[in-house]
């Protein structure tokens, strides 16, 4: 299974939906946050995860977007 990227766990969930607001052991709040199926810092900068594709990430890219 995938990791998740909000909670970090691997039990089985629909990580797109993923509303916890603590990491899968509870230990630590959790950083991200899904809005309308995209990935999110809960301080409301959008997390790109153009750098794990083939063509990549711009270095020109805005404060308002943050590589993952």
């Amino acid at each position: 299974l995938p990791i998740c990227a909000v909670c970090l766990g691997r039990d089985r969930h629909l990580v797109i939906e993923c509303k916890a607001s603590r990491i899968w052991d509870s230990l630590f709040d959790t950083l991200a946050e899904h809005i309308n199926k995209a990935l999110f810092i809960k301080d409301g900068r959008n997390i790109c995860s153009k750098w794990q594709r083939e063509e990549g990430c711009t270095d020109k890219h805005d404060n308002r977007h943050f590589c993952s």
